[in-house]
């Protein structure tokens, strides 16, 4: 991304965005996540690990994917998801706000709780979001509206909402809801928040995630590293 875009980006890598939101990545440019989290789902302990990557293909696309898995210590059976896709800006006007568009091609055991979808299928995702500079402080919102299918009929839809922002010193915070809603699955709704900081190779973060929703209960706490180049 050049010119404005470039600047408007600019504020999302200082502040830690998420694998959401209308942004392209610049052309050539790449972003890794990875994360392992200790969950609790319905009084079952287990262990959540995924990895994250983007890269910039041009001014205006971005090439995503994803490796997720997660064991449990008891019954619960243990899942495995990929996700491939190519997230599109639309727009971008200079006062910060952006509009894009992503398609995916998924695989796997997607679950909400205990109650998950499997085999192949695909997503298709809109967003809008907005990022800028606040009294000194890089900051980023954004709003994405999500449709899944799977095998065998398993259908979606999913609002997630996210914000970021620095909080001076290196240190910045992040904080994202995701509300979901199925014909097979549970319906949900998870937020999480973290907290980390700006080193010189990565940013390092701590966080905490709950599930709302009631059809089940989870909790989890996660460790975060994301690089940039």
């Amino acid at each position: 991304m050049r010119g404005l875009g470039g600047i408007l980006f600019g504020a999302l890598i200082a502040s830690g965005t998420a694998e959401a939101g209308p942004w392209a990545q610049a052309p050539g440019g790449t972003y890794a996540r990875a994360i392992v989290s200790a969950e609790r789902l319905d009084g079952e302990d287990g262990w959540r690990g995924d990895v994250y990557g983007e890269y910039g293909l041009s001014q205006n696309w971005t090439l995503t994917g994803k490796v997720e898995s997660v064991r449990y210590d008891g019954g619960t059976a243990d899942t495995d998801a990929y996700r491939v896709s190519a997230r599109r800006q639309l727009w971008s006007s200079a006062s910060g706000w952006a509009v894009g568009a992503e398609a995916a091609v998924i695989h796997g055991s997607t679950l909400a709780g205990i109650y998950g979808c499997q085999g192949w299928g695909a997503e298709a995702r809109a967003s809008l979001g907005r990022s800028g500079v606040r009294k000194g402080r890089n900051y980023y919102f954004f709003a994405d509206a999500a449709w899944v299918n799977q095998e065998g009929g398993c259908n979606r839809q999913r609002v997630e909402l996210g914000y970021g922002s620095d909080l001076g010193g290196k240190f910045f915070m992040t904080e994202q809801v995701w509300l979901e809603t199925g014909q097979q699955s549970a319906d949900s709704l998870k937020t999480e928040s973290q907290v980390g900081y700006h080193f010189p190779l990565a940013d390092v973060s701590l966080g905490y995630r709950e599930e709302f929703g009631g059809a089940f209960d989870e909790q989890a706490v996660l460790l975060a590293v994301t690089v940039r180049r």
